[in-house]
């Protein structure tokens, strides 16, 4: 499938990207400031998104704000916190109807844009900081969405393994910081943190959809004005380093089950041979995890795994009971190094690449898909469409196949078991 992409700098660090596509009855845009990661501001950036989206200067509350969204045909903007390689990424997103579905031709996709960027950039502030009203709900609802996750069992031993698994490194740690990071965070260094994003990080713009050319062009004049930094030193790839011998850790804990997390790290030097190798190993329903740990042996509940790009490492995360552990961990080890002996079928590699094939067909489904598609392109420092990138999988051979999970060497087991 054809697109109609464009990218350009429109200032140091500033990227637009404009997406013009008339199949949908929607149009959408993304703002993402991306700075290196902090582990001491990991709380702030986690909260800053969630005051901007409530209110803004022009709509100081959120029945105000909500009112406007409504008005135009029930727009959204919505935000989200991650992080990313060594770096934090918040997004701010914005939805709305196409200007020709609108009575007498109004232009919602502008009002809506610049809605959004009011709220990024014209807060609602009393005396120097956030309103304090809405500072101490939203930390609360921080505080609240730590303590929902740590009630997630499967998600909280992920944290712990992550924890063990990236020590020193920045993934070490959860996109919110830690509880008492987040009891502890102030008005004002909140605020601090926010006019530091503003100012010093790097920042992608997608503007996607039909008659967008308005709402591009503010979204350029506006934002090719702000203050630059010199260099944000931006680094998605770096490698995990493999620890000298595997580490094994337990934690005890209010668990029904033993959740295990094996990590593993590669030395591969193709992102889409790995995504293959890592589908056929327990990314798909006809995985080796999936057959044979799970369903020939029944050794676990669930068992899959999944690729960390930017850190080139495989996570295996599996459910079991804690009288399997042990031949569990052996028999997830021995499946990843059938892999790399070539102990699967050229029909096992086709039908994965179709399964593959299918999945990445869905980004055209959406705009929102599209858009950050191409935001994870750019970061590999290519420009490819799904249907290229499909070719390149279906590209892929068996003796890559190999190479790439002979590369991958066990580093860390971590289970979370329950309490005797």
């Amino acid at each position: 499938m054809n697109i109609d992409y464009e990218r350009r700098e429109i200032a140091r660090g500033v990227y637009l990207n404009i997406i013009k596509d008339k199949r949908f009855n929607s149009n959408f845009a993304s703002v993402l400031f991306i700075t290196p990661f902090s582990k001491e501001e990991a709380s702030a950036r986690a909260f800053v998104p969630g005051i901007l989206s409530v209110s803004n200067a022009n709509y100081p509350t959120r029945a105000e704000l909500n009112r406007k969204l409504l008005s135009l045909y029930n727009a959204s903007l919505n935000t989200s916190s991650v992080v990313s390689g060594n770096n934090y990424i918040t997004g701010y997103y914005a939805s709305c109807i196409i200007d020709k579905n609108a009575f007498d031709g109004e232009n919602v996709t502008e009002e809506t844009v610049r809605l959004m960027v009011d709220c990024i950039l014209n807060p609602k502030v009393v005396d120097g900081v956030f309103d304090p009203k809405e500072f101490a709900i939203l930390k609360q609802e921080l505080i609240d969405t730590i303590d929902t996750e740590i009630n997630n069992k499967r998600g909280y031993a992920l944290t712990l393994a992550n924890e063990i698994i990236f020590r020193d490194e920045p993934f070490s740690v959860r996109y919110y910081g830690t509880k008492a990071m987040a009891q502890a965070l102030t008005n004002e260094r909140a605020y601090e943190i926010y006019l530091d994003t503003l100012h010093n990080a790097d920042i992608e713009i997608t503007i996607a959809g039909d008659g967008i050319e308005a709402s591009a062009k503010f979204l350029e004049e506006t934002f090719s004005e702000l203050e630059r930094p010199e260099d944000n030193n931006i680094i998605f790839y770096d490698k995990s380093p493999l620890k000298a011998e595997v580490e094994t850790v337990d934690v005890k804990g209010d668990v029904q089950q033993t959740r295990l997390v094996m990590a593993y790290k590669g030395d591969s030097k193709n992102v889409y041979v790995d995504k293959l190798m890592t589908a056929m190993f327990g990314g798909v329903a006809t995985s080796k995890l999936f057959m044979n740990v799970r369903e020939k042996l029944q050794l676990c509940y669930s068992c899959s795994a999944n690729y960390k790009e930017y850190n080139n490492t495989l996570i295996v995360e599996s459910g079991i009971d804690a009288k399997n552990l042990d031949v569990a961990i052996k028999e997830i080890d021995k499946q990843l190094k059938a892999i790399a002996q070539g102990d699967f079928t050229d029909e096992e590699l086709y039908n994965t690449k179709l399964m593959i094939s299918g999945a990445f067909k869905s980004n055209y489904d959406s705009l929102f898909a599209l858009g950050m598609w191409y935001d994870v392109q750019h970061r590999r420092g290519t420009c490819y469409t799904p249907d290229e990138v499909i070719e390149i999988f279906h590209s892929i051979t068996r003796e890559q196949i190999m190479e790439c999970a002979g590369t991958y060497k066990l580093d860390t087991v971590f289970t979370l078991s329950p309490e005797v």
